[in-house]
């Protein structure tokens, strides 16, 4: 299998690209894991800068690859606590609505 050579511009673009992107991810306003598709697509476009056959962009690929990969690892665990988190709120309130449903039945059997 034939390697792609990419130009040094390509690498860079793709390497600017994952820069910005990364950076913008701080500011999206959207509960986890929403940014997942975000973060592997990230990881994908990090692979450009990994094949190429320049020893500092091959070594930033790995690096973005592997935070690209945490990132997209923690949204998810974001997004099971945040799950976790609704669901306890959730019953929490439906308890409270049947404490005070059998306190006004109470009052209302005389």
């Amino acid at each position: 299998m034939r390697k792609p050579n990419f130009t040094s511009s390509e690498v860079r673009i793709a390497s600017t690209v994952w820069v910005i992107g990364i950076i913008l991810t701080g500011f999206l306003l959207s509960i986890p894991p929403d940014n997942l598709p975000f973060f592997i697509g990230l990881a994908c476009l990090a692979i450009v800068p990994l094949i190429s056959s320049s020893r500092p962009y091959r070594v930033f690929g790995v690096i973005a690859i592997i935070v690209s990969l945490i990132m997209a690892v923690l949204e998810i665990w974001a997004g099971i606590r945040l799950k976790e988190q609704m669901n306890r709120r959730r019953q929490s309130i439906s308890e409270k609505r049947q404490g005070t449903n059998a306190a006004s039945n109470e009052q209302q059997k005389p």
